[in-house]
């Protein structure tokens, strides 16, 4: 289990993921709009974290994460990688009914106007969770 880490550092972590996870972050949010999704929220999981691992299993299955933290190990190996993320987008509307029983804290997030051109992701490690607003222009470098 990984030691504490301070409020600071996790936010940073958390960041550092939703930088090297743009385009999955991307594909997830453009798969929801393209099946009609009003105001999609991306969430980015790390499957590897105690409660990233556990949301994903919720939502994925027990094998098909152990299968995909295995294949990212051995991919790893040859192409290196930080840890298994999955990406999915749920409406605002979802969100602002579920996410304050596990997450509190980000409650408010959801009911603000988001910057224009941009999109909403929860990033789901070091055993907590940040709402992170991405521009849209980010896209052209993911």
């Amino acid at each position: 289990m990984k030691e504490e880490l301070s409020e600071e550092t996790a936010l940073q972590e958390q960041q550092e993921l939703l930088e090297n996870s743009l385009p999955a972050a991307f594909s997830a949010y453009e798969m929801a709009l393209d099946e009609g999704m009003a105001e999609p929220v991306v969430f980015l999981l790390d499957c590897e974290d105690e409660i990233g691992g556990e949301i994903a299993r919720s939502w994925l299955g027990s094998e098909t994460v152990d299968d995909a933290i295995e294949q990212r190990k051995l991919q790893e190996e040859v192409e290196g990688g930080e840890t298994t993320v999955f990406a999915h987008a749920f409406p605002t509307s979802k969100c602002r009914e579920e996410v304050p029983a596990i997450f509190p804290y980000i409650e408010a997030v959801f009911f603000e106007a988001l910057p224009c051109e941009s999109l909403l992701v929860i990033v789901v490690t070091c055993g907590g969770a940040s709402a992170l607003t991405v521009p849209f222009s980010a896209h052209d470098g993911a």
